[in-house]
């Protein structure tokens, strides 16, 4: 399965603050944090939904003025790095 299909969760070691022109996550675990940009903190908010990368990326599209191949393109790069850090974690399929 591609990327664009898989879902995630957050991981419940990270906080969240939503700033003006963003947002930045705390991770409790490491004392980490990362700043988000306003579109980082949507693409975090929709994560509560329980939608796919590629879900995510139709419903960037339909709130910002930004092509669907491009919204694709950011927001598998952004779950990446989010991957990476431990920040969200990958659900089995089965809890999709």
């Amino acid at each position: 399965m591609s990327m664009k299909n898989n879902y995630y969760q957050k991981n419940p070691s990270v906080v969240c603050t939503e700033l003006d022109d963003g947002g930045i996550l705390l991770d409790l675990d490491t004392k980490y944090y990362y700043t988000l940009n306003p579109t980082g903190l949507r693409l975090w908010q929709i994560m509560d939904e329980k939608k796919s990368s590629s879900e995510i990326a139709r419903q960037i599209t339909n709130e910002y003025e930004v092509d669907e191949k491009n919204a694709l393109e950011s927001v598998l790069k952004l779950i990446k790095k989010l991957e990476k850090e431990n920040l969200i974690i990958p659900l089995p399929i089965e809890c999709a």
